[in-house]
């Protein structure tokens, strides 16, 4: 069986996506990305912006989550859970958004989210 090695998205890619989704990325989502989408073994998938698996490209879920589902223009999809995201703010908070309504999960940023994640998976 074929293992899949993670190669990180290189910069011109990075800054392909910014152009792609019209955002400026936090550093912090920056070194996610560069990091492997490192959540540990939570069971939630981060939203992928190079070769991402169907089911994590960043691209088609802000098209879905935007047309079908009613996701503001200001927040970014950056890993989905059962039709609900977290999503980036344009200040580069990461706060959770619920197709059923407003929710007040929030984090500072990428690596808090990132953090609590991890913990959470590991309880």
């Amino acid at each position: 069986m074929k293992t899949f090695e993670f190669k990180p998205p290189s910069d011109q890619e990075i800054l392909q996506a910014q152009e792609k989704l019209g955002v400026v990325f936090p550093k912090e989502y920056i070194d996610f990305i560069k990091s492997g989408y490192d959540l540990g073994d939570a069971v939630v998938e981060a939203l992928e912006i190079t070769n991402p698996p169907s089911h994590a490209d960043i691209y088609e879920a802000v098209k879905s989550a935007r047309s079908f589902l009613g996701l503001p223009e200001d927040l970014l999809p950056i890993c989905e859970n059962n039709s609900d995201y977290y999503c980036l703010t344009k200040a580069g908070e990461v706060v959770y958004w619920s197709h059923n309504g407003p929710t007040d999960e929030s984090w500072l940023n990428v690596k808090d989210w990132q953090n609590q994640m991890m913990a959470e998976a590991n309880d």
